[in-house]
C-alpha cells in the first residue's frame, strides 16, 4: 500500500484559500455596484454648466 493522504478536500488549506479569494472578489464587486447605484451623479443641463462663469 502507498502512503497517500486520504483526507477530504475540506481539510486542506488551499481550497479554502481559493474560495476566500473568489468570495472576496464577489463581495467587492457587489459593493462597487451598490456604490455606483446609491451615489449617482446628477445630470447637468446646459444652463447649469455655465452658471459659474463671471
Amino acid at each position: 500500500m502507498s502512503d497517500r493522504d486520504t483526507e477530504p478536500w475540506y481539510r486542506y488549506f488551499w481550497p479554502w484559500f481559493i474560495i476566500a479569494l473568489l468570495g472576496s472578489a464577489v463581495t467587492a464587486s457587489l459593493y462597487t455596484v451598490y456604490l455606483a447605484v446609491s451615489t449617482a451623479e446628477p445630470v447637468l443641463t446646459t444652463s447649469d454648466s455655465h452658471s459659474n462663469e463671471p
